[in-house]
C-alpha cells in the first residue's frame, strides 16, 4: 500500500508536475532562444559599433580633407589675389611703357623732321657751293687758259727781244 500511495503520488505529482515540467521546457526553450536572441543582438551590436566605429573614422577623413581642401582653396585664393595684384602691376607697367613709347615716337618726329630740315638746308648749301665750285672751276679753266695764251704771248716777246738783241 505504501508502494502503491508512492506510486499514486508520484502519478499525481506526475500529472500534476507535467504542465510546469512542459512550462519548464517551454521556459528553458524561451530562455535558449533568448540567450541565442541577446547573443545576435550582441553581435549586431557589436557590428553596429564597429560600423559606427568605421563611420566615424570615415568622417573624421572627410572632415581631414574638408580641411586640407579648404586650405588648398585659400592658397588658390591668396595666388589668385597675387596674380591680380602682378597683372595690375604689369598693366601699369604697360601703360608706362606705352607712354614713355608715345613720347619717345613725338620725340624722335621731332628729332626726324628737325634732321629732314636740317638736311634740306644741307642740299640747298651744297647746290650752292657745288654751283660756285662750278662757276670756280669754269673761272679757272677760262684764267687758266687765258694764263696759257698770255705765257704763249710772253714767251714770244721774250723770243723777239733775244732776236732783236742779236
Amino acid at each position: 500500500m505504501a508502494q502503491e500511495l508512492i506510486e499514486l503520488f508520484r502519478s499525481v505529482l506526475k500529472e500534476e508536475l507535467q504542465p510546469v515540467h512542459e512550462r519548464l521546457g517551454r521556459l528553458e526553450e524561451g530562455q535558449q532562444r533568448l540567450e541565442e536572441n541577446q547573443l545576435r543582438l550582441e553581435e549586431r551590436q557589436q557590428r553596429l559599433e564597429e560600423r559606427q566605429q568605421r563611420l566615424e573614422e570615415r568622417q573624421q577623413r572627410l572632415e581631414e580633407r574638408q580641411q586640407r581642401l579648404e586650405e588648398r582653396q585659400q592658397r588658390l585664393e591668396e595666388r589668385q589675389q597675387r596674380l591680380e595684384e602682378q597683372q595690375q602691376r604689369l598693366e601699369e607697367r604697360q601703360q608706362r611703357w606705352e607712354e614713355k613709347l608715345d613720347n619717345f615716337l613725338i620725340e624722335t618726329r621731332s628729332h626726324f623732321k628737325k634732321i629732314e630740315e636740317e638736311l634740306a638746308e644741307h642740299r640747298r648749301m651744297f647746290e650752292l657751293l657745288s654751283n660756285d665750285w662750278r662757276n670756280a672751276k669754269i673761272d679757272i679753266d677760262y684764267l687758266s687758259a687765258k694764263t696759257g695764251k698770255h705765257d704763249a704771248e710772253i714767251h714770244q716777246i721774250k723770243k723777239r727781244l733775244e732776236l732783236q738783241q742779236l
